[in-house]
């Protein structure tokens, strides 16, 4: 009786391979309900997919946290955008 369940939930849960990529896909989109269910029950019963969907989202944050704290520090003068933006302007002195 346990194999036959086993089976039936092999055929109906995704593979560890399709989580990993479902996990980083619904990062960024909504999955449709039924991937998405599919993706909670194998992420209940396999430790290896929860630990990876785990340290997938710490590093997002850490990313997140990162970028936020350069955005704040990397603020240009307005001396240093004037000279920049004066080295990106188009030459109109063809020769």
């Amino acid at each position: 009786m346990m194999k036959i369940m086993m089976r039936m939930m092999n055929k109906v849960l995704p593979t560890c391979q399709e989580v990993s990529h479902l996990t980083s896909q619904a990062m960024d989109e909504t999955l449709p309900w039924r991937k998405r269910l599919g993706m909670r029950l194998h992420l209940l019963m396999c430790v290896w997919c929860r630990r990876n969907s785990d340290q997938l989202q710490l590093v997002r944050n850490l990313a997140r946290k990162q970028s936020a704290s350069q955005s704040k520090e990397a603020k240009l003068s307005s001396d240093a955008r004037d000279r920049l933006s004066k080295l990106l302007e188009p030459n109109d002195d063809k020769s």
